[in-house]
C-alpha cells in the first residue's frame, strides 16, 4: 500500500476510535446514577501536629479470635466479663477468656438475621442489639432473639445502628440512613441528611423520632447524668449533642467538629473520658465532596469495587481518639498503614485495656494502656 493510502487509513482508524470513545463517554454520562448528590465544602482537615501528630501506638495491639470474626463492629461485656460482638454474617459471637486473659473459646451466641451493629446490656442482663435490616432486638441469656421495634411511627427502621440505654429502660438508638443500605459509598457520596435519632419506650413498646436530618447517624452515647445524648455524624466528621433535659431540651448543637476521622461508635470509661474510633478521612474524599458532578459519575462504578475501597491497603489506617467530657481531644492512638488495626468501629475500655472493633477486619483488637499516662 502506498504511503498516502496508509496515512488515510490510519487517519480514518483514528477518527473511528475517537468516535467510539466519544459515544462511550456520552453513554456513561447519560447513564442513570444511583445517587442524587449535593456539593459540600468540608473544613480543612486538622494539621497532623500536637495531639494529632502521627504515632504508632496501636501497632502494639493484640488481635483476638483472628480469622474467626467477619467485621466485628461493636463490643459489649456481660457481668461475667465475656465479650460479645456482632459480625456481618448476622451472628453475635461470645468470647470467653481464661484466668490469664487469653481467649478460651469463641462461640455463636445468637443469630439475628441482619448485621448487629450496636450492642448493649440492660440492667436485667438482656443483650439489646441494633441490627441493620431488622431493627431493635432483645436477646435473652439463652440467645433467643425478640424483635422490639422495626418501625418508628409509619416509617420502617432500615439501618438500626447503635444504642444506649437509660436508667428507666428507654433505649436511644440511631437509624443511620432511611435511603441507603450502606453508609459507604452511596450515603456518604450523596451527602444528604437521611439519618435519625430514635427512642424506644419499653412501657408502651412504641418508638418515636427525636431528631432527623442527621448525616448518617451512627454512634450513640448517653451522658452520665442522662441530660443529653451524643450522636456521631460520620461523613461530616463531627459529634452532635442532643439535649434531653434543661432549657435546651429538644435541640441539637455541635459537641466536637472537624475530626480527622469519620467517627463511628462512642463509649465512655470510668474516668468520664469518651472514646471514638473511625476511618481516617482522606484528602481525596474531601475534594470529591465539593463536586456533585464527580460524585454522580463515581457512583456509577461497580458497587462492590466502591464498597471495598476502604479495605484497600493504601486506605488502611487505625485511629482511636480519646476525648475529655467537654469534647476536647486529649490523645490519639494510631496505626499508620493499618498493619495491625484499621477501620476502627468501636472501643470499650476495661481497666487499663482497650477492646477495639472493626468495620473490615477479622479480629477484635486489645490494646494495653500505658499506666504512666497522666491525661487528667
Amino acid at each position: 500500500m502506498k504511503r498516502g493510502k496508509w496515512k488515510k487509513t490510519l487517519k480514518k482508524a483514528g477518527l473511528g476510535a475517537a468516535a467510539v470513545v466519544a459515544v462511550a463517554v456520552l453513554v456513561w454520562l447519560v447513564r442513570p446514577s444511583p445517587i442524587d448528590p449535593v456539593s459540600w465544602q468540608p473544613p480543612e482537615a486538622p494539621e497532623e501536629a500536637g495531639v494529632y501528630a502521627e504515632n504508632s501506638l496501636l501497632r502494639n495491639a493484640e488481635r483476638l479470635a483472628d480469622g474467626k470474626l467477619t467485621h466485628p463492629e461493636d463490643i459489649a461485656f456481660d457481668a461475667e466479663g465475656r465479650l460479645y460482638t456482632g459480625t456481618q454474617d448476622g451472628k453475635i459471637h461470645r468470647i470467653t477468656f481464661d484466668e490469664r486473659g487469653d481467649v478460651q473459646s469463641v462461640d455463636v451466641f445468637a443469630e439475628t438475621g441482619g448485621y448487629p451493629l450496636g450492642l448493649h446490656f440492660d440492667r436485667n442482663g438482656q443483650l439489646i442489639a441494633a441490627v441493620k435490616s431488622v431493627g431493635l432486638v432483645a436477646i435473652d441469656r439463652q440467645g433467643k432473639v425478640t424483635l422490639l421495634a422495626d418501625r418508628a411511627g409509619d416509617t420502617p427502621i432500615s439501618y438500626a445502628d447503635e444504642l444506649d440505654i437509660a436508667a428507666d429502660g428507654s433505649i436511644y438508638f440511631s437509624d443511620g440512613s432511611t435511603k441507603f443500605e450502606w453508609g459507604w459509598p452511596f450515603d456518604t457520596l450523596e451527602g444528604r441528611p437521611y439519618g435519625r435519632l430514635l427512642r424506644y419506650n419499653p412501657a408502651t413498646q412504641e418508638t418515636d423520632v427525636l431528631l432527623d436530618g442527621l448525616y448518617f447517624a451512627n454512634g450513640i452515647l448517653l451522658s452520665p447524668e442522662e441530660d443529653y445524648l451524643l450522636i456521631t455524624e460520620s461523613p461530616r466528621y463531627r459529634i452532635t449533642r442532643y439535649w434531653l433535659r434543661g432549657d435546651k431540651a429538644g435541640t441539637a448543637e455541635p459537641f466536637t467538629e472537624n475530626l480527622p476521622i469519620l467517627p463511628d461508635n462512642l463509649s465512655i470509661d470510668h474516668e468520664g473520658d469518651i472514646w471514638v474510633g473511625g476511618s481516617k478521612r482522606s484528602a481525596l474524599l474531601d475534594r470529591l465532596q465539593r463536586h456533585a458532578f464527580l460524585k454522580r459519575q463515581l457512583s456509577k462504578l461497580p458497587f462492590d469495587w466502591l464498597r471495598g475501597m476502604p479495605e484497600w491497603e493504601s486506605n488502611r489506617y487505625g485511629y482511636v481518639i480519646r476525648l475529655a467530657p467537654t469534647g476536647e481531644v486529649k490523645k490519639t492512638y494510631q496505626d499508620p498503614g493499618g498493619e495491625n488495626v484499621y477501620a476502627v468501629s468501636s472501643i470499650e475500655r476495661r481497666g487499663d485495656e482497650l477492646y477495639i472493633g472493626t468495620l473490615y477486619g477479622q479480629a477484635v483488637a486489645r490494646y494495653k494502656l500505658d499506666k504512666s499516662e497522666d491525661l487528667r
